[in-house]
């Protein structure tokens, strides 16, 4: 009898090491993740398939390779005995719900194969996964606060960041060695000619067409006289210089975009709006290096800081409602940014403002929200999303608007509740290289629910928590590898986020392809995976700050297939039309897609 005894309890003991050994197969994120599916379930059909949302909240979606006919179900994680077996348990022996899958796994019948499904459906693959970046951002500079404020992403393949202690910087994202961080030969304020006690932090930026950026306005932490001028940084030298003439206004807080190529004669130009609590307009012209203001038609007073204004295709400027009303995390509703408009150069210096979308009770406040420009080579072709806001009655929600084809009587499409509820002030959205929309941050608290927006489906989809707090004074861009960096909210760590599709298999890769092609020339890429080929994508590198870079885009290339020469392919690059308002002159990153949405390594390649 005790021998009986004894080997009931070593059979015990092996299956309990057993369940503890894969416990220690989740990583925290996937534990927590497990562990908020089942305690915020409340019927066993919500412990019965994955979470699958479309704009209107509901369970199925279209799917993108087949919008007219097929319908994708949910996929089932867990039979209805199962999952009512489990949540008769929690309410009965946990109140407060599991405290470790453990507890869920000892449930009676509940098989490793239930383990298995688990680990499956939450892991890397449908979520993604955050990582800190070894070394923290330095502090160099006269300035006490920690972090960076400012980030560009540079063709050379370093990222340049104006950081918080109002100095510049470089960091190499594929560097993890000590010497990750470094100073270029010079800083703004020490160029020649330079304004003494000048800082660029809180300017507005761009990239000039050969690949420089140009920072204009600033001041530091305030308004300041000084901030009139634009400095200019070359990633070849790591040389500053100033521009030879100044602006008309000082200016802070101000939005920069770059404009279709030689929009007038020879030359390319920035249009540089607001930053001084009006909304005047100024024109950068690379040639002469130096400023003009428009002179009529500008209008628009912007209550709003950083304004978020999109270059369309047809070479209009739209305003999407979104930008800040004041400096700092708080604040708000801010009343007069609700105005939808696209303004229409008329001429070099002249223009105007066609109101859309009249005011409306039922539209949210969208001011220290966010918005991006979606881009698609079928109908709709050009969409702009918007997310958040100060308001926080509704910065629980997003809206989109077609702007294909803008007039007066557009509008925008429903206002619609974020699936996870969540009220997002100050956040990060980022375009990844398959077309989705990340949005990270704008939450204050820690562990914040991050989110994918696919496009082609209008369906929202849960991705691994931010790790920290990334609210006001934060930066997220994609990065070369497809990954994404986080970095800022008075905080020196870098946290990068490698997305879903970094852990679907082997990634494709890009072995050959010309540095430079010309708008619509059919060029040639070489790729021993070109067979499994779906989509090549130019991606606009991002310079962003105050999570604000409204001039992100992904540009979908047509291809073909060389059949004599299987590692080929042909490629056209994109046109649009003079003054090529939909690819400006400049360098992009261009990444190859395959048949399970992986995307390459980008190559860098120039567009003229």
């Amino acid at each position: 009898m005790a021998t009986k005894k004894n080997v009931s309890k070593t059979a015990k003991d092996s299956q309990q090491e057993n369940r503890q050994t894969e416990i220690g197969k989740l990583t925290p994120a996937a534990h927590r993740r497990i562990l908020n599916f089942i305690n915020e379930a409340v019927y066993p059909q919500d412990l019965m398939y994955e979470k699958v949302t479309t704009s209107h909240g509901e369970g199925d979606f279209i799917h993108e390779d087949n919008p007219e006919e097929m319908i994708v179900k949910r996929k089932q994680i867990l039979d209805y005995e199962i999952a009512k077996q489990i949540l008769d348990v929690r309410d009965i022996e946990y109140p407060l719900g599991f405290r470790n899958f453990k507890e869920v796994l000892d449930i009676t019948h509940l098989h490793s194969k239930y383990f298995d499904i688990f680990l499956h459906h939450f892991s890397n693959m449908f979520y993604g996964s955050w990582a800190v970046f070894p070394q923290n951002i330095p502090r160099r500079g006269p300035g006490s606060i920690d972090g960076v404020v400012h980030a560009a992403m540079l063709h050379t393949g370093k990222v340049l960041f104006i950081t918080a202690d109002e100095t510049t910087m470089l960091w190499n994202p594929d560097d993890i060695t000590p010497a990750t961080f470094e100073d270029p030969v010079n800083q703004p304020h020490l160029t020649p000619n330079a304004t003494d006690g000048y800082s660029v932090l809180c300017s507005g930026h761009s990239f000039l067409s050969d690949g420089r950026f140009l920072a204009v306005g600033g001041g530091g932490y305030g308004h300041n006289s000084k901030a009139i001028w634009g400095y200019k940084f070359d990633p070849i030298s790591k040389m500053w210089t100033r521009t030879t003439g100044s602006m008309v206004h000082e200016r802070w807080y101000p939005t920069v975009l770059t404009m279709g190529d030689q929009r007038i004669g020879n030359s390319h130009e920035l249009l540089v709006t607001c930053g001084h609590g009006g909304g005047d307009m100024e024109i950068y012209d690379e040639v002469s290096d130096s400023f003009r203001e428009v002179t009529l038609g500008d209008d628009k007073p912007f209550p709003s800081l950083y304004p978020g204004l999109h270059l369309l295709p047809n070479h209009n400027i739209f305003y999407s409602r979104t930008g800040w009303g004041s400096a700092g995390a708080g604040g708000g509703p801010f009343l007069g940014d609700d105005q939808s408009a696209y303004f229409v150069f008329t001429g070099p210096n002249t223009g105007v403002w066609n109101n859309i979308a009249p005011v409306l009770p039922s539209m949210p406040d969208r001011t220290k929200g966010m918005s991006v420009m979606m881009l698609s080579n079928t109908a709709p072709y050009v969409r702009i999303l918007v997310i958040g806001g100060s308001d926080p009655s509704t910065n629980n929600t997003y809206e989109i608007i077609d702007t294909t084809s803008l007039s007066p009587s557009a509008n925008w499409g429903t206002s619609t509740a974020f699936p996870d509820g969540e009220h997002r002030s100050l956040c990060s959205a980022v375009l990844l290289p398959d077309g989705n929309v990340f949005v990270c941050g704008g939450i204050q608290r820690t562990n914040s629910p991050c989110t994918i927006f696919n496009p082609q489906t209008n369906s929202w989809s849960p991705m691994a928590a931010l790790p920290s707090i990334r609210d006001y004074h934060s930066v997220a861009m994609l990065l070369p590898s497809g990954k994404v960096m986080m970095a800022g909210w008075y905080s020196s760590t870098i946290e990068i986020y490698s997305p879903p599709y970094l852990f679907g298999g082997a990634r494709p890769v890009i072995s050959a392809a010309p540095p430079l092609v010309h708008h619509g020339q059919n060029f040639v890429i070489e790729s021993p995976d070109a067979s499994s080929i779906v989509k090549v994508v130019l991606v606009r590198p991002m310079a962003v700050t105050h999570q604000t870079d409204t001039q992100q885009k992904v540009l979908e290339m047509p291809y073909v297939h060389d059949h004599a020469n299987p590692t080929r392919l042909t490629l056209t690059a994109p046109h649009g039309g003079h003054p090529h308002s939909l690819a400006q002159q400049g360098y992009y990153m261009m990444f190859a897609i395959n048949s399970s949405g992986i995307p390459s390594v980008a190559k860098w390649i120039y567009l003229h």
